[in-house]
């Protein structure tokens, strides 16, 4: 008897560094944790103790981001289907364990690696539509800093996208020593390229059209007025929060106003001028389809 519990003492004091070797934490919607880890363990074999293999698929703005260390090694791949992540898992964790074994031609089919690979498919597999709402500091292209409000859409592949929108400009108004000056709100859209240095970073450089509207204050006869401002737009942002399907930005954006438009009240003077420089800094929060 005494000798039978030894026996089975040490059977379960040796399958434990195996199995604690292995940590895996995948969304549950990539699958079960515990039977990756069973699977990864079979594959893997000898190969897994007595370093400690860790992997773990999380979710980022357009699919999922692995991360495999093993043997004081890093590897790191995004795709938008984290089960083909947890494949390539595999073959990750056979290369940096045992490189040998990894550069061997596979003797079964389960440890042939994926096809395609993942690196030739990029970090994006396919187009995505962003919807987004904003809210923002705007300065210079009214009498003074006023509230943005505005509503984007952009369609990103890979690292590159095009995107709308449409602003609005609360209204601020200017006046002189005697009085007599205008109120100013603006409403306008934008066209701009997209272009995604790295993960969370984002430029853009464009072109936006205001119309911009004002009513003269404090003359004998009150007059509304209409004028127009063109300008491109260079702007930066970067990604604070993100839990797919959700995302923010924040960023700044500048813009060169080429028309200067003015305001002014007939037989009396010029009271509003847009000046040549204007900016935005904002928060910018939506869904990704």
């Amino acid at each position: 008897m005494f000798g039978a519990i030894s026996i089975g003492a040490a059977t379960c004091l040796c399958a434990l560094p195996t199995a604690a070797a292995i940590s895996a934490q995948i969304p549950a919607e990539c699958g079960a944790a515990s039977e990756f880890e069973g699977e990864l363990e079979q594959r893997l074999g000898s190969a897994a103790a007595p370093d400690m293999t860790r992997v773990s698929v999380t979710p980022e703005l357009a699919g999922y981001r692995l991360v495999v260390e093993a043997a004081n090694q890093r590897r790191e791949l995004h795709d938008s289907d984290c089960r083909e992540l947890l494949r390539a898992a595999i073959v990750i964790s056979l290369a940096l364990l045992e490189p040998e074994r990894a550069d061997a031609p596979p003797t079964a089919p389960e440890l042939a690696p994926p096809a395609p690979p993942l690196a030739t498919r990029g970090r994006y597999p396919g187009p995505r539509l962003l919807l987004a709402a904003a809210g923002g500091l705007h300065f210079g292209t009214l009498p003074q800093a006023t509230l943005l409000l505005d509503f984007d859409a952009h369609l990103r592949w890979l690292r590159f996208g095009l995107a709308a929108g449409f602003r609005y400009l609360l209204p601020t108004e200017t006046r002189d020593a005697s009085r007599r000056g205008v109120r100013v709100a603006g409403t306008g859209a934008y066209l701009a390229g997209v272009f995604e240095p790295g993960h969370g970073l984002q430029t853009r450089l464009g072109i936006v059209a205001y119309r911009l509207s004002g009513t003269g204050l404090g003359s004998v006869a009150v007059k509304d007025g209409v004028s127009w401002e063109l300008a491109p737009v260079l702007g930066t942002s970067f990604t604070p929060f993100e839990r797919p399907p959700f995302w923010t930005h924040v960023g700044v954006e500048g813009q060169l106003n080429l028309l200067q438009p003015k305001f002014e009240i007939l037989s009396y003077h010029e009271v509003f001028r847009v000046p040549r420089l204007s900016g935005t800094a904002f928060v910018r929060a939506g869904v990704v389809f």
